[in-house]
């Protein structure tokens, strides 16, 4: 499992240019991925180990990655447009 994840990452990359920030597994991936990291014992562990969000939904299909941006909004309210 951890070889395909790899695979994915670097796909990831090279097509986006950036690291991927999730992952989207089912629970059957997810099972597949606590065995290949016997010695992580909390799921914040293997995020932190994958540098990614792990999201677990039933109707994932295959394992896939994604990044998603933070956006900063500003405090400030917009400055009305002159005429």
């Amino acid at each position: 499992m951890l070889s395909f994840l790899y695979r994915l990452v670097e796909m990831f990359q090279r097509e986006h240019g950036m690291h991927p920030n999730l992952i989207y597994l089912n629970r059957l991936h997810y099972r597949k991925l606590l065995e290949s990291l016997p010695a992580m014992k909390s799921h914040e562990e293997i995020s932190r180990f994958l540098m990614m969000e792990i999201i677990i939904s039933p109707e994932i299909m295959h394992p896939h990655v994604a990044c998603a941006s933070l956006i900063k909004h500003s405090l400030q309210p917009p400055r009305p447009m002159a005429l």
